[in-house]
């Protein structure tokens, strides 16, 4: 059995132009996967589940997390190469890999962030209590203890 390729609105045997040569060629975006019911109706499933959702830099501008009672999930990073703010995995938008697609964020339901979350702001604000609380003094002996 053979195939037969015949261009839209043409006959057979006229052959391709070079514009439906050239957009054959064409290299597919890497961004722009859809599911079969539509990714918004997959990424509104996650969210009236409770779910956490990764979504790509792409995505994330499309998603209001406080509209939906979401927020951004902070994990320290002790390499130093993120800023607690990125992970990797699958886009649950487009279905497309964050690292690919310049890094992803997480977002995780409000009532879950204090359970599993670190939020940067009150460690911070922690931390210059802790040492307003101490002498200059007894708090540079304190860290150079703790480093050792």
């Amino acid at each position: 059995m053979m195939d037969a390729f015949v261009p839209k609105h043409e006959k057979l045997g006229e052959g391709f132009s070079k514009r439906d040569k050239l957009a054959g060629q064409e290299v597919k975006p890497l961004h722009g996967g859809k599911r079969a019911a539509g990714p918004a109706a997959w990424l509104s499933d996650l969210i009236e589940l409770r779910k956490v959702v990764i979504l790509c830099s792409f995505c994330r501008a499309k998603f209001n997390p406080r509209q939906f009672g979401y927020r951004r999930v902070f994990v320290p990073d002790a390499t130093g190469k993120s800023d607690g703010y990125t992970v990797n995995g699958t886009c649950d938008w487009c279905k497309g890999e964050t690292a690919n697609l310049s890094g992803g964020t997480a977002f995780q339901p409000e009532e879950l962030y204090k359970l599993s979350s670190i939020d940067p702001q009150e460690q911070r604000r922690n931390a210059r209590l802790k040492a307003k609380s101490l002498g200059t003094w007894q708090f540079l002996q304190k860290r150079k203890y703790e480093n050792v």
